[in-house]
């Protein structure tokens, strides 16, 4: 059987291991001064065996390549804690995620900008700012949405 440890590594698989780094560190396996050595190495890491080598003596092992398109997890693999978890119904969907109204964290510049809009008295002065605020609302709201 081929060895995999010379398969370049992605962002996702330094993640990986620097949340089973991280796990291991908050359970006391890790000294503060292992933990930032490790992290570090980590980040500079290009291949899977690299990546390997920083947990070989932790006892959870990371997933490396979840994020190969068509590869096919064990699944024990799948139930570890190295992966993200994601909250499942009992049928063993994933739920939405429900996102907040980003335009509700403008509400408060919104009434400051009428208030001060009504206290001047000319309309000229309160037209164009106005376009101009809803109109950023509407990007900062809208525009970034994946």
């Amino acid at each position: 059987m081929a060895s995999d440890h010379t398969i370049r590594a992605s962002d996702v698989d330094r993640e990986v291991v620097v949340a089973t780094l991280r796990d291991a560190y908050t359970a006391g396996r890790l000294t503060l001064e292992e933990f930032d050595e490790r992290t570090s190495a980590a980040y500079a890491s290009k291949t899977w065996g690299e990546l390997r080598r920083l947990t070989e003596d932790l006892p959870s092992q990371p997933v490396l390549g979840s994020d190969v398109p068509g590869r096919r997890l064990p699944s024990a693999a799948l139930s570890s804690t190295a992966l993200p978890s994601h909250p499942e119904r009992s049928n063993g969907t994933v739920p939405p995620v429900r996102h907040r109204p980003r335009a509700i964290a403008f509400l408060p510049i919104v009434t400051l900008w009428l208030v001060l809009a009504l206290a001047s008295r000319s309309a000229h002065d309160v037209v164009a700012p106005t376009v101009v605020l809803i109109m950023t609302i509407a990007l900062l709201s809208f525009g970034r949405r994946r």
